[in-house]
Formats: C-alpha cells, structure tokens, sequence
C-alpha cells in the first residue's frame, strides 16, 4: 500500500500543470525607453521561462503584435491567448499599477487555464523598483483573498446553494475558486467562479478588488 501509495503521488506531481510551477522570484527590466512599460514587464517575465513554454510563446506573439493578442502601451496591458494540443485554451495577462510612493510599480501576472472543465486562475504579483529596475515576486498585495461566498448574490442565492458553496471542499470547491480578469481600463481588478455555471447565474456576482495606490481590497 505505502508504494502504491508513492507512485500516485509522484504520478500526481509529473500531471500537475506548468502553471502551478514555482514563479520567477525576480526578473531584471531592461526599459526600451526612458520609463519601462508593460512590453518591458512582459520581456522580463517571459524570457525567464524556458524555450518552448507557453510564455516564450506569449513573448514572441507580444514582440509581432500578433493577431491573437493584445499589446495596449497606452494602458499598461497585454494578452495572449492559444488553444492548447488538448483542446484547452491557455490565457496569460499582464498589467501594472504606478504606486503612490512613485518608486514603485505593481505587476500582476494573470495565467487562465480551463482544461479541467472550468477556468483556473493562477495570478501572481511583482513589485518593480524604479531605482534597481527589478522586479520581485511578493504575496498576494490583498486585504484578503476572495472566497466562494463573496461571489454568491446574497440576496439571490438559496439556502441550498449558499449551503453547498460554503461546505464544498477539495475538488467539489475547485469551481467555486476565484478566476480573476486584470483591467485594460481603470484600475480594479475582478473576479468570478472558475465555473460560471456552478451555480445559476442569477445567485452569482463579479466581485472587485479595489485599488488604493499600494494594494487591493475586496469589495
């Protein structure tokens, strides 16, 4: 049993997605310019990635302006999106915020994957020091992470369904989890249930971490 045991774990380690891999925990800048933009933040994380990686990919989409992407300088944002060998469609984004202190820049990593039946979202954060040109990899900059209540219409949803979204745990809750959507345009960010129809629509709402100038909080 303890081996059988052992190669399902190991089994289980080699089937976890390259997404839910360690992060860079910092990237060198190298600004094209006077200012660094988003093109910057971009290059600096996806040519930390190996040759072949979705992020290489995204890299050189990013560098062509390809048609499957977005490169908006204006607004600090990028996507790229591609459908996967197994059907599955991959999405990486990409934005920053200018914190008040002015030193600083916030850069937000947004990777979406819904091979598993629902959109999984894995999003990471970089502080960029204007000084060093650096960026490093840091927690979560939230007053507190969103969870599946937050995004049920309270006034809508059922005992029954508030319920089952409260107590739901392991694979049950993966649907529930946060997909989050950085901003093109202004400066919230988010979030909904990995799977839009987890619950019905009606009882569901889009939740919004609002921005304050150095972090996020939960609306």
């Amino acid at each position: 049993m303890k081996h059988l045991l052992k190669s399902l774990l190991v089994i289980a380690i080699c089937a976890m997605p390259v997404v839910a891999m360690a992060q860079p925990e910092s990237c060198s800048v190298k600004p094209a310019g006077a200012k660094a933009t988003i093109k910057d933040f971009a290059k600096a994380y996806c040519s930390q990635c190996d040759e072949g990686s979705f992020e290489r990919d995204a890299l050189a989409a990013f560098n062509k302006a390809s048609k499957d992407c977005v490169v908006d300088t204006k607004n600090g944002y990028v996507k790229y999106s591609a459908k996967q060998d197994d059907g599955s469609i991959e999405t990486l984004e990409m934005c920053f915020w200018n914190c008040t202190n002015k030193n600083e820049k916030l850069v937000a990593v947004n990777r979406v994957n819904n091979g598993l039946g629902f959109d999984e979202s894995f999003l990471n954060f970089y502080r960029y020091d204007v000084k060093t040109k650096e960026m490093k990899l840091i927690d979560l900059p939230f007053n507190r992470e969103p969870q599946p209540f937050d995004m049920l219409n309270k006034a809508k949803a059922s005992k029954k369904v508030t319920k089952m979204v409260k107590t739901a745990e392991n694979e049950d809750a993966n649907k529930y989890q946060p997909c989050y959507q950085l901003p093109r345009v202004g400066k919230d960010i988010t979030y909904r249930m990995a799977d839009p129809t987890a619950v019905p629509k009606a009882m569901q709402r889009i939740g919004t971490m609002k921005w304050n100038g150095a972090s996020f909080n939960i609306k």
